[in-house]
Protein backbone atom coordinates (compact mmCIF):
# COMPACT_ATOMS: atom_id res chain seq x y z
CA UNK A 1 0.00 0.00 0.00
CA UNK A 2 2.76 2.52 -1.18
CA UNK A 3 0.28 5.15 -2.01
CA UNK A 4 -0.08 8.95 -1.46
CA UNK A 5 -1.08 8.06 2.19
CA UNK A 6 2.01 6.38 3.18
CA UNK A 7 3.67 9.35 1.98
CA UNK A 8 1.34 11.54 3.95
CA UNK A 9 1.66 9.10 6.83
CA UNK A 10 5.64 9.28 6.42
CA UNK A 11 5.60 13.26 5.98
CA UNK A 12 3.54 13.69 9.62
CA UNK A 13 5.85 11.27 11.08
CA UNK A 14 9.05 13.16 10.16
CA UNK A 15 7.30 17.13 11.05
CA UNK A 16 4.71 15.87 13.88
CA UNK A 17 2.70 18.47 12.87
CA UNK A 18 -0.41 18.13 10.71
CA UNK A 19 -0.50 21.50 9.57
CA UNK A 20 3.11 21.46 8.34
CA UNK A 21 2.79 18.41 6.32
CA UNK A 22 -0.05 19.40 4.47
CA UNK A 23 2.44 22.77 3.75
CA UNK A 24 5.33 20.10 2.38
CA UNK A 25 2.97 18.08 0.56
CA UNK A 26 0.44 20.94 -0.77
CA UNK A 27 -2.44 19.74 0.28
CA UNK A 28 -5.27 20.78 3.01
CA UNK A 29 -4.42 19.78 6.44
CA UNK A 30 -8.01 18.39 6.54
CA UNK A 31 -6.93 15.76 3.71
CA UNK A 32 -3.80 15.19 6.22
CA UNK A 33 -6.64 14.10 8.69
CA UNK A 34 -8.06 12.00 6.30
CA UNK A 35 -5.47 10.21 4.96
CA UNK A 36 -3.80 9.77 8.78
CA UNK A 37 -7.78 8.17 9.39
CA UNK A 38 -8.05 5.90 6.34
CA UNK A 39 -4.56 4.01 7.82
CA UNK A 40 -5.96 3.61 11.24
CA UNK A 41 -9.08 2.15 10.20
CA UNK A 42 -7.26 0.09 7.28
CA UNK A 43 -5.03 -1.01 10.38
CA UNK A 44 -7.46 -0.97 12.78
CA UNK A 45 -5.15 0.79 15.75
CA UNK A 46 -4.18 4.65 16.69
CA UNK A 47 -0.96 5.70 14.81
CA UNK A 48 -0.79 8.84 16.56
CA UNK A 49 -1.86 10.36 19.98
CA UNK A 50 -1.57 13.99 21.51
CA UNK A 51 0.19 14.60 25.39
CA UNK A 52 0.00 17.91 26.59
CA UNK A 53 -0.74 19.18 23.01
CA UNK A 54 2.30 18.06 21.61
CA UNK A 55 1.73 14.73 18.68
CA UNK A 56 3.81 11.61 19.19
CA UNK A 57 3.61 7.95 17.33
CA UNK A 58 2.37 5.58 19.24
CA UNK A 59 3.79 2.13 19.49
CA UNK A 60 2.00 1.23 16.36
CA UNK A 61 2.66 4.30 14.89
CA UNK A 62 6.59 3.55 15.78
CA UNK A 63 6.15 -0.10 13.86
CA UNK A 64 4.55 0.87 10.79
CA UNK A 65 6.89 3.75 10.16
CA UNK A 66 9.80 1.61 10.17
CA UNK A 67 7.91 -1.62 7.81
CA UNK A 68 7.10 1.60 5.37
CA UNK A 69 10.90 2.99 5.37
CA UNK A 70 12.20 -0.64 5.13
CA UNK A 71 8.86 -1.07 1.95
CA UNK A 72 10.87 2.00 0.36
CA UNK A 73 14.39 1.49 0.39
CA UNK A 74 13.68 -1.92 -0.31
CA UNK A 75 11.86 -0.85 -3.49
CA UNK A 76 15.08 1.22 -4.41
CA UNK A 77 17.43 -1.38 -4.56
Amino acid sequence: MLDFRVATFLCVCQTMNFTRAAQLLNITQPAVSQHIHFLEEAYGMALFRYENKKLSLTAAGQILRKRFVAGCVKSFV
